[in-house]
């Protein structure tokens, strides 16, 4: 099976007319602020296939759960009849859906909008179906009624939307019922002002709406110091929301204004398996002046009016603000992150390091290291910049959408730094790591939202190496924590061993007080494998992963894939300590696997490893290594080692040896058969021989271990003949 996690921005549009009942008036744009409740059935009384089932994360799946659902919609109306409908993400908060497989897989479907979509009632998924519906209101069960202008009711049977089906390979007519909806819709524009809109009813929702709409259209490029070359990009405001933005820089509240991020990732592959990382970061330009030109309103839902404010103080509706790339490299003008909490937008203005302070040519600027952008050592990669604005008035709901990220190509090494170009539209309201997750197949995106502070999410890709060998790449990315995170536990199953830990961050610069020490692994064999810094109360300004920072932590393991739960222990004091994540994680390993191709003999024989049975740590037997498929009446023996290789048994040969040395070989035997048929075989019990030879090669023998085994059959004349066959990898068990 598989699934495309490809997001894509959901726009309403030619939608089918749904009469509802009542007064006749013209066509309008109404605003509601939308609020209920999703009741989600037991997954024993859920109708999907075995195996299947929606589940809320931290719920009790044996019962049903009912998850309350806020936010806003804009609906357009003709007569009596809607147009279209369409809502803002709706947080599930702590109980983020998850639709789960047989096979034990996880899709986290994320913040859910409501939409009127080709004449049916959908809820749309933020998560691993981003931009598509992941259910749908049964028709023959929906019901929307107006008890006015300024109220409405929309209530029905909830199934799983066609569109999940087929993306699932879920087959059949029947639709899956999960479960029903109910909300209710209160209207907060003035009736008096169709389209445009007025002073707003307290919510939470309510408020400015600050996004980048554009980065670009080219890098400006600074010069270099060493080998660090420093750039800057213009960057492009939009204020989406229901009232205007702050924009205060001077007077009473000099510090209300945004300040400004960019940040460079790439994408490349490593030894067969891909990784994504963050190699570069800027200090932060300081807002001043909001320009309010017009427009970005196709950012908006439909309808959306341009309505400036006239203010430097303030950004109106729909209107942007724009600074050049000299401006957001102007080193007088940027201050340290370590200043701003990234989710109340509190800041110290003047800003106290660093205060108008100018330097080298990379002093404050996004600064990247030659050797990240080297076509040479970077083969195949690709790059996103991405720009961060952090505002001091955006209600919470508000605070997801910070991010934009456009595709960047790197040129040729000029005056010290290679030169960058953009390549593409600016994709807004979506952050590097949500790219990630878009443009490389396999990859599964969560997050955890904190208390009172602010959201991490969490990359993971398991990659099958062949040979028995997976790896799994972790990405942890702190979008708006101030509490950051100091520790990432990955639990491991009995037999799950890990080679290649790895760890990849991005330095501060510029003098930020932040230490740069890599964190450190702790593998505990059968139990978790745990990257850490300094505690909080051991040094505050300890390698955290803060705000707008994705760190990577990876490994090679020979277990496969299973799910499990990736813990994150947060920085500085609060409550929680920890939050969790649901994703892929080393399972138990023990059993065989096949490696290396299978040689054919002279006699167009193709002998064929396999083992039967389990390569028990503690059982004297029932594990049976055979190589069938030989030729009849030929003599034989297996050899083993403690590791692959794959090298050509001699001058000559047609053979590949998959075996390194030293090698222990066991007794010989006949393959039995008929003799120029391919009827043969040979078997021995590995738990017995174990058993018998105490101090056989690799003894004493444990649970986890990893050992590699070939057949040598006599096939002459040696060296030209094949003589071997493919190999047989296996990993004992507890």
């Amino acid at each position: 099976m598989s699934v495309s996690f490809a997001k894509s921005a959901f726009a309403v549009s030619a939608l089918a007319a749904v009469s509802i009942a009542g007064s006749e008036s013209e066509a309008a744009l109404r605003g509601y602020v939308v609020s209920g409740e999703l009741l989600l059935f037991s997954a024993a009384d859920q109708e999907l296939p075995s195996g299947w089932s929606v589940v809320a994360e931290g719920a009790l799946e044996h019962g049903a759960n009912v998850l309350s659902l806020s936010g806003l919609c804009d609906m357009t109306t003709s007569g009596s009849s809607v147009v279209s409908l369409y809502s803002k993400p709706m947080a599930t908060g702590r109980h983020q859906l998850v639709l789960r497989n047989a096979e034990g897989r996880s899709f986290g479907l994320g913040d859910l909008s409501l939409a009127l979509v080709d004449g049916k009632w959908s809820l749309l998924s933020t998560g691993d179906f981003a931009g598509r519906a992941a259910f749908e209101l049964v028709e023959s069960s929906t019901a929307l009624v107006r008890q006015s202008d300024d109220a409405f009711t929309l209530t029905g049977e909830l199934v799983l939307s066609e569109t999940a089906m087929h993306e699932l390979g879920i087959e059949g007519s029947e639709r899956c019922t999960l479960g029903a909806v109910t909300l209710i819709g209160s209207a907060f524009f003035d009736p008096a002002r169709k389209v445009e809109l007025a002073a707003p009813a307290a919510s939470a929702g309510v408020g400015p709406d600050v996004v980048v709409s554009t980065i670009g259209s080219t890098f400006g490029e600074y010069g270099a110091v060493g080998s660090i070359g420093a750039y800057a990009v213009t960057t492009v405001s939009c204020n989406i929301g229901t009232t205007d933005a702050i924009w205060i820089d001077t007077g009473t509240q000099p510090n209300r204004h945004p300040v400004i991020g960019t940040q460079l990732y790439r994408l490349k592959s490593v030894a067969g398996a891909t990784r994504f990382e963050q190699i570069g970061m800027s200090w932060l330009k300081h807002g001043f002046c909001a320009a309010d030109a017009p427009s970005c309103t196709n950012l908006g839902p439909p309808g959306s009016t341009y309505a400036g404010n006239g203010s430097c103080d303030w950004l109106g509706l729909f209107a942007t603000d724009t600074y050049g790339d000299s401006l957001n490299a102007s080193q007088p003008g940027c201050g340290p992150r370590s200043e701003v909490n990234p989710w109340t937008g509190v800041y110290p203005f003047p800003y106290i390091l660093g205060g108008g302070a100018s330097g080298n040519a990379i002093y404050k600027r996004l600064q990247v290291n030659n050797s990240d952008l080297d076509p040479a050592q970077n083969s195949g990669a690709t790059y996103w910049g991405e720009v961060v604005y952090i505002c001091t008035d955006e209600p919470d709901v508000h605070k997801y959408n910070n991010y934009s990220v456009r595709s960047t190509t790197v040129g040729g090494l000029s005056g010290g730094q290679y030169n960058l170009s953009f390549g593409g539209s600016t994709i807004p309201m979506k952050s590097a790591l949500e790219q990630w997750a878009t443009v490389d197949p396999g990859v599964s995106i969560k997050f955890a939202d904190i208390a009172g502070d602010g959201r991490i999410y969490l990359g993971t890709k398991v990659t099958n190496m062949g040979v028995g060998q997976y790896h799994y790449e972790y990405a942890l990315f702190n979008m708006n924590s101030d509490r950051g995170a100091q520790a990432l536990s990955v639990p491991l199953s009995s037999g799950a061993i890990l080679n290649n830990v790895g760890f990849h961050d991005v330095d501060y610069h510029s003098g930020e007080p932040y230490a740069l020490t890599d964190w450190s692994a702790n593998v505990v064999p059968n139990s978790s494998v745990t990257w850490s810094t300094q505690t909080f109360a051991a040094n505050p300004n300890a390698n955290a992963l803060r705000w707008s920072t994705t760190y990577n932590y990876r490994f090679d393991s020979n277990a496969a894939p299973q799910q499990g739960q990736v813990t994150v222990t947060l920085f500085k004091p609060g409550t929680p300590t920890t939050i969790t994540f649901n994703t892929d994680v080393p399972g138990s390993s023990c059993g065989t696997f096949s490696y290396c191709s299978t040689s054919v003999t002279t006699n167009g024989c193709g002998p064929t490893m396999s083992g039967s049975g389990t390569p028990s740590a503690v059982n004297p037997s029932g594990f049976t290594i055979t190589c069938s498929n030989l030729e009849g009446q030929k003599n034989g023996l297996f050899f083993f080692g403690l590791g692959q290789t794959s090298v050509a048994w001699a001058v000559g040969s047609t053979s590949t040896r998959c075996v390194t040395a030293p090698v222990q070989r066991l007794p010989s035997a006949n393959s039995g058969g008929t003799a120029g048929a391919c009827d043969g075989s040979i078997s021995v019990d590995w738990n017995a021989w174990r058993a018998a030879n105490p101090t056989g090669l690799g003894s004493p023998y444990s649970a986890g271990q990893t050992l590699f085994a070939q057949t040598w059959f006599r096939d002459p004349p040696a060296p030209t003949a094949t003589n071997l066959s493919n190999a047989l990898g296996w990993t004992i068990c507890p």
